[in-house]
């Protein structure tokens, strides 16, 4: 009969522990991603977790409760860091939070159940655990493990984590207070336990960890809130001097463009006269005053406008980099229809463009020249569809959100005055990258 019953208390202890195991995978998935050499062997990651019951189970079966304890924080933690990418110190906090409910929950259940006391000494006594005690204990440890998955933070900000440092080892402290208090008991140092105390003193304990949870998480809610509008008016400023600085480079070349024009206007106007003048050359036999005059006529034309489309200044922008993108040996093809009135300030307009160009040409230059081609067509019905192809080498990498990023010094400052522009105007872009051709939508 004895054998029976230490079977089932076995089978029971077993079910425990394998329900504690899965429990602390949950909670490791939920705030912490998995290592990249991990990611597709599901199987070695459940032989860890069954490595990690067999050893709390074996642990457990000594009676001891400084080894079970020292058995339960290693199943955790083992797993934890061999599988999982601990990345800042929170993801521990909520283990701690963890171990103070549990630690306190046996703490009620054994004054409850007569068991604790201080004449238990070093012993875990299974045997005077019934199964609805048990059962309670585990219903308890589900209900601890969801409120802290559902409510505790899931975002890794290390700046946050340091201002809240304090906050988050109390947890831990409680456990000391609970682990020191635990082992008073057991070397018989409390001569009168006090059961209703030591039960007051373990329930003031949860309730101050519940507040400092709740604490925790509404304070950091509120400094992530701040950090991030701060790095918002950041990223805003950054942005608005990107775009001046754009603005100012682009109204420099409209004014070379404007000079131009205004030259063409005004050879225009004279046309008349001087085609008269070499008539006249001609028809008194001056053919060699007309030929001098003809050169002189050809070498003051304006060169580098040509016109796209009807507004002049993203004409302008378009003009000056395919003439970049030409004299580089680049084939272009253009084909452009964009108004003169637009819904959106055409120069930050004609600088979105300039920026999506310079990037075009930028990666056409990394190839041979017999290999590098640049199209821009750019299509206006009720909104503005432009896309921009061009040849690169190899494949662009793009980043999470899907946009392309590079390493090098002083790179990106284009792509960031260009999501700036889609963000101000609520547009829309794609870039889409494949190999060795690249290509951007923007629908404005």
């Amino acid at each position: 009969m004895m054998s029976t019953y230490i079977s089932a208390t076995e089978l029971l202890l077993g079910a425990g522990d394998f329900l504690t195991i899965y429990l602390f995978g949950y909670m490791q998935r939920t705030f912490c991603e998995k290592r990249n050499w991990i990611k597709d062997r599901p199987l070695l990651v459940r032989v860890i977790y069954l490595l990690d019951w067999c050893m709390l189970f074996v642990a457990n079966l000594q009676e001891i409760p400084p080894l079970n304890l020292l058995a339960m924080i290693s199943a955790y933690l083992i797993p934890l860091f061999l599988i999982y990418q601990v990345k800042n110190f929170r993801e521990l906090t909520n283990f701690w939070f963890y171990m103070v409910g549990t630690m306190v929950m046996e703490v009620i259940l054994g004054i409850s159940g007569g068991y604790l006391n201080n004449e238990m000494g070093f012993r875990t006594q299974y045997e005077l655990i019934t199964p609805q005690i048990a059962l309670l204990m585990n219903f308890i440890e589900m209900i601890l493990v969801l409120f802290i998955c559902r409510f505790g933070s899931k975002e890794k900000d290390k700046n946050t984590d340091r201002m809240t440092f304090l906050l988050m080892a109390m947890p831990l402290v409680s456990v000391v207070l609970i682990v020191v208090d635990m082992f008073m008991l057991g070397m018989g140092e409390y001569q009168n336990f006090n059961s209703g105390q030591f039960l007051r003193t373990a329930i003031l304990l949860v309730i101050v960890n519940i507040a400092i949870f709740v604490i925790l998480e509404k304070y950091t809610g509120i400094m992530r809130r701040e950090i991030e509008l701060v790095q918002e008016k950041a990223k805003w400023k950054s942005d608005a001097d990107i775009m001046e600085m754009a603005a100012k480079t682009m109204k420099e070349r409209l004014q070379s463009a404007e000079t131009l024009m205004q030259k063409d206007r005004i050879m225009r106007h004279d046309r008349r006269h001087f085609e008269a003048l070499l008539y006249q050359l001609l028809e008194d036999g001056k053919s060699e005053e007309a030929k001098k005059y003809l050169e002189e006529r050809l070498s003051m034309e304006p060169k580098g406008i040509q016109k796209y489309c009807e507004n002049t200044t993203v004409n302008a922008a378009i003009s000056h980099y395919l003439s970049w993108a030409n004299k580089e040996g680049i084939q272009t093809t253009v084909s452009a229809n964009i108004p003169d009135s637009l819904p959106v300030d055409e120069m930050e307009l004609a600088i979105t463009i300039s920026n999506l160009l310079e990037n075009a040409i930028n990666a056409c230059l990394k190839l041979p020249e017999a290999e590098r081609y640049l199209k821009l067509t750019a299509k206006y019905k009720n909104q503005l569809l432009i896309e921009i192809e061009n040849s690169c080498e190899g494949t662009v990498p793009l980043n999470q959100d899907g946009h392309p990023f590079s390493d090098e010094d002083n790179h990106g400052i284009g792509t960031r005055s260009v999501l700036a522009f889609v963000g101000k105007t609520n547009s829309e872009i794609q870039y889409l990258a494949e190999e060795k051709r690249f290509r951007v939508r923007l629908i404005v």
